[in-house]
């Protein structure tokens, strides 16, 4: 199965499966595992259980990741899986995917936030992705995807995995909740911090915004100067404007430089600079060299 089609299998219950089997020393009997996940409750007298669909897209998910593996009703924590926290969890799961290749059955949600960057350029602004249709929203994606196939015989995206999708990436740091009925809202910063503290940047000195872009490009690829947002333009037919960034980059860069992550600077006489899409209500516009805030490295 893969991340997309075991639509129950979020990333809460992955972790919970994980630390359950950590708990058992590495290894737990299937069985076990599901009466860990899924202990049922009384009412009325009588046990309600979850369905046993939820724990198997649960195992899943897992498996997929590579971070359980099963075997002859035993599972065992994978080989490669390392984490100490549920946000450590998540660094591993965003390594993990960055690594794949586009036409590995979960590359597909990240290679989809790669379109909807590259649509954002496209269309000037974030805004829009609040504006379409799910329908007209799963169509556009799922045609601007590199060739593969999902286990499922089903789209590699679409209305079903759009939930399921949007779960990974809030869990990721990539899209951030919205109030009422509004679908969450597609932002990096949070990702952009994590990735920045886990970097190996000079600190609290002036980089060049190139040579800065082109190390975030490398652990962000689906933003500007990375792999999958350089592939999703050719594909889908768009030319970024040099020099320019796209406003999901430009939304990132600004906020890590509000909260203090990051200074964007612009010296007068910078012969070299890239520009931000248009925020009349943001001071920066454009910035020659970026100063990455922390202790020394």
């Amino acid at each position: 199965m893969s991340l997309l089609s075991s639509t129950q299998g979020t990333p809460e219950r992955v972790w919970s499966l994980i630390a359950a089997v950590s708990a058992g020393g590495g290894e737990i009997e299937r069985g076990e595992a599901m009466s860990w996940l899924n202990p049922g409750f009384m009412k009325d007298g009588s046990e309600y259980k979850e369905k046993p669909d939820a724990f198997a897209q649960t195992l899943g998910a897992a498996t997929s990741l590579g971070a359980v593996e099963a075997e002859k009703g035993a599972l065992r924590v994978g080989p490669t899986f390392h984490a100490e926290g549920y946000l450590d969890f998540a660094d591993w799961t965003h390594d993990r995917l960055v690594a794949l290749s586009n036409d590995e059955k979960d590359a597909v949600i990240l290679e989809t936030y790669a379109w909807m960057a590259v649509e954002s350029d496209r269309q000037g602004s974030i805004g829009w992705v609040h504006d379409w249709t799910r329908d007209a929203f799963a169509d556009a994606a799922d045609k601007a995807l590199p060739e593969g196939a999902d286990d499922d015989g089903q789209r590699r995206i679409n209305t079903t995995k759009l939930p399921a999708w949007r779960g990974w990436l809030l869990f990721l740091g990539l899209l951030v909740p919205m109030p009422a009925l509004m679908q969450p809202h597609p932002s990096a910063e949070a990702r952009a911090a994590r990735e920045l503290g886990r970097a190996s940047l000079p600190r609290n000195q002036e980089i060049p915004a190139e040579a800065f872009l082109k190390a975030l490009g490398a652990r962000l690829p689906y933003l500007d100067g990375g792999r999958m947002f350089a592939e999703t333009a050719q594909r889908v037919g768009h030319a970024p404007a040099p020099g320019r960034l796209s406003p999901l980059m430009s939304a990132t860069l600004r906020g890590l430089h509000d909260e203090g992550s990051i200074e964007l600077r612009l010296r007068g006489d910078a012969g070299s600079v890239v520009r931000l899409t248009g925020n009349a209500t943001h001071k920066v516009q454009s910035f020659h060299a970026v100063v990455v805030k922390g202790g020394e490295t």
